[in-house]
């Protein structure tokens, strides 16, 4: 792992020292791509794998979440006529947002598996290349989980507010 984060580091450093390398990647990065190949795709698959237990994870998460707590309030608040616009809106947000996760994780998941196919010994450009579309992907799915989060913790506020309300 600390191998794979080096080289990456040392191809973001490139990258950012000269601005054309980050196009095209000079004879020493691809170099270092080359001869790491082995342990990048080791540590490519590994992550694959972990991201694919937590993906399950916060999906099931999300969707419990979604059923259990934020559609069964919604649908018993507006049985006692003390339906929220707030809760409601929260709700569909939500769910739209876990759609809009479901679909970055699959849009980075193809990238990665596209990433892990490429034969980075003899394609160290391609592989680099690649290998910024997948980081792309991923920050995808991190704002995705940060927007879901804030939903979440909007939501909370909100039941917080209600119960304040009721109390009085």
């Amino acid at each position: 792992m600390k191998k794979f984060a080096l080289i990456v580091a040392i191809i973001l450093v490139a990258s950012a020292v000269n601005p054309v390398s980050a196009k095209t990647l000079g004879e020493e990065q691809k170099g270092l791509i080359s001869t790491s190949c082995s342990s990048l795709k080791l540590q490519l698959k590994r992550i694959q794998k972990s991201d694919a237990r937590n993906r399950v994870h916060l999906g099931a998460q999300y969707e419990s979440i979604s059923t259990n707590l934020m559609m069964n309030l919604n649908l018993r608040l507006v049985k006692n006529n003390m339906a929220s616009a707030e809760i409601a809106e929260q709700q569909t947000t939500f769910m739209s947002e876990r759609d809009r996760f479901k679909n970055d994780y699959i849009g980075y998941s193809q990238e990665l598996e596209n990433l892990i196919n490429i034969d980075c010994k003899t394609e160290p450009q391609k592989f680099y290349n690649q290998l910024k579309k997948t980081r792309t992907k991923r920050e995808d799915v991190d704002k995705s989980i940060k927007r879901l989060n804030e939903i979440l913790g909007r939501h909370r506020q909100s039941i917080r507010n209600l119960r304040e309300e009721l109390a009085k």
